[in-house]
């Protein structure tokens, strides 16, 4: 077995931060504790700690050292859904996830060969975490706990060697600092007063005298760290559907700034996307304003997507062209279906499907400014009358579009179709559209429509201009023999 263990260092903090503009995060913070009365300074950002504060200092006597000092009540509810969303991000990598107390830890020797190697499944980890808005630092070992303390000294430590063989294991724990244990701080305080700092001070005492001493979990978690005993966890299990939602520190007016945190929520749906092995034809991204008013935007695909950076440019299309009505505070993003995602073959030349996917990447890019309103396909209507032959087709995600195949029989038809007949005007009876109009093709009669009220009878002709547009004009014989445009040709 191999482990990848993630550690979240000031994990309180990055609760709070994570999505925000590097130039807001210049302002002195603080992540306060305690008892309302007397609250301490739980964590604090690096600006706050260049201002002379530090951790377990009262919240009072941090004011008086940053007059600028912005602080922000620890949320424990919030921690434990940052932890959630890591785990459920990771699980697109291995089935085998478990949640730590400030981090999450991999078993993936059984996927390693399919992300081409540790390196590189680090490097994918790394850059992933880097997209979520959070910051953890990395350890690699046979068992959970061994990982998890070599994320842990990667951290405080600096340079830790990973260990991959578990012969290898207790040699390279020996130097690890036992306040990287979760232990009670009565039991650190008293291995502290007998000089025992490091595992390898432990490994030295006799077993018996320890138990007596510290109880049984002290010698369990070293047995686990070493792989002298079975470390049993409780996976992690991906949700059904997926749901994220956001606090900004900032409220945010600029689109521009929004997608940030935006992308933030779609690497996040990303990696629980690839975990189910699905994709979604439609996301609901919502964007809180103030307690009482909200902005609700629907975005679609006609084809399933997973890919975030996709989800973004079609989202940059709406916000940019539609100013907020008032700062952002919030944002909520959520996936109400799932659908199976099918993967396209790499191929040297450019296949069917791929010119196919452009295509529909365009559409959907123009729905995604000008509405969905505005951009359809078309059904096949039966109705010999031109302008009833066929309806628009909105529907999300289902290809309507239908392309009929002309036979013999058919007659020639436009591509463009005005949307109301227009007028000629006539010089001795004949019809004029940037000139005389000669007939090259027709008649073509065409009366129906009794039945609902609408009632035509048209003789339609192909004719041409000077100009040389072919035009598909008719002669009305319910109005005057009136000529009328109704197409172009070319």
């Amino acid at each position: 077995m191999l482990w990848i263990s993630l550690y979240l260092p000031e994990l309180s903090l990055q609760c709070h931060t994570r999505g925000a503009l590097g130039h807001l995060l210049e302002v002195p913070l603080v992540i306060s504790d305690g008892v309302a009365s007397r609250p301490f300074v739980h964590a604090a950002n690096a600006c706050a700690r260049e201002a002379g504060i530090t951790t377990q200092m009262p919240v009072a006597a941090a004011q008086a050292r940053a007059t600028q000092l912005l602080v922000v009540p620890r949320e424990a509810a919030k921690e434990q859904e940052t932890l959630y969303e890591l785990a459920t991000w990771s699980s697109q990598f291995t089935p085998m996830v478990c949640r730590e107390k400030s981090g999450a830890s991999l078993e993936i020797s059984t996927t390693l060969r399919l992300f081409g190697g540790i390196g590189a499944l680090v490097g994918r980890i790394r850059t992933g975490i880097t997209s979520l808005g959070l910051q953890a630092a990395i350890g690699v070992a046979p068992v959970p706990m061994a990982a998890y303390l070599l994320a842990r000294a990667a951290h405080y430590l600096g340079r830790v060697r990973m260990c991959r063989e578990p012969a290898q294991l207790q040699e390279r724990l020996t130097d690890i600092p036992l306040a990287l244990f979760d232990w009670p701080h009565d039991v650190m305080q008293s291995l502290s007063a007998l000089g025992l700092v490091r595992v390898k001070d432990l490994l030295l005492q006799p077993r018996s005298s320890l138990r007596r001493r510290f109880g049984d979990q002290v010698l369990e978690d070293l047995d686990h760290a070493i792989g002298q005993s079975a470390d049993p966890r409780e996976p992690h299990r991906v949700p059904e559907h997926f749901s994220s939602h956001t606090d900004l520190l900032f409220d945010i007016i600029d689109a521009e700034r929004l997608f940030i945190p935006i992308n933030m929520l779609l690497s996040q749906m990303e990696g629980f996307l690839r975990a189910r092995g699905a994709a979604v034809n439609e996301i609901v991204l919502d964007l809180q304003h103030n307690r009482t008013q909200g902005t609700h935007h629907e975005f679609g695909s006609r084809h399933p997507l997973r890919s975030a950076p996709e989800w973004l440019r079609l989202i940059r299309e709406r916000l940019t062209a539609q100013p907020f009505p008032e700062a952002v505070v919030a944002l909520r993003l959520s996936a109400p279906c799932l659908v199976v995602f099918q993967e396209l073959n790499e191929s040297w030349l450019p296949t069917p499907d791929v010119r196919q996917e452009k295509w529909q990447t365009l559409i959907e890019r123009v729905a995604s400014r000008l509405g969905d309103k505005s951009v359809f396909s078309m059904r096949e209507n039966s109705d010999h009358r031109p302008e009833y032959a066929w309806q628009p087709e909105r529907e999300r995600g289902k290809k309507k579009s239908v392309r009929v195949t002309p036979t013999a029989q058919d007659k020639p038809r436009p591509l463009l179709l005005l949307t109301e007949p227009r007028v000629l005007g006539t010089v001795s009876g004949a019809p004029q559209h940037h000139g005389a109009l000669a007939l090259l093709a027709g008649p073509e009669r065409i009366e129906t429509g009794w039945w609902d009220g609408r009632p035509v009878a048209r003789d339609y002709f192909v004719a041409s201009n000077p100009q040389k547009e072919i035009c598909w004009i008719f002669r009305d014989y319910r109005h005057g023999k009136k000529w009328y445009l109704h197409g172009y040709f070319a």
